[in-house]
């Protein structure tokens, strides 16, 4: 054998590693940088959906209040009619965690 084989064979080696190496850190980056972007993504719709979560309560509660100021005036004005709004809008509201109140 020549003499200068094992040093071309063995640079021959490297550079079949190192381009291996390259392929595969830049594969596993574009798969990190997916996950990453995924991730994000998942964060901001978590984040909407918990403003629409208190969006959802402060009209819930809107509603209520109003049924109270409603049945107030309504015994102020009409004694004789018992609309109870403030009971139906709790119970078709539900309570805060979204499921409706049994009766």
């Amino acid at each position: 054998m020549p003499e200068g084989t094992p040093v071309v064979a063995t640079l021959i080696i490297g550079l079949a590693v190192s381009v291996f190496s390259g392929l595969l850190v830049a594969i596993l980056k574009r798969k990190w940088s997916i996950q990453d972007r995924k991730m994000k993504d998942f964060d901001d719709m978590e984040d909407k959906l918990e403003e629409l979560r208190k969006s959802i309560w402060r009209v819930n509660k809107t509603v209520l209040i109003m049924a109270k100021i409603l049945d107030e005036n309504t015994e102020k004005n009409h004694p004789e009619l018992n609309t109870n709004l403030e009971d139906i809008a709790t119970e078709l509201l539900g309570d805060d965690t979204g499921k409706p109140n049994k009766s």
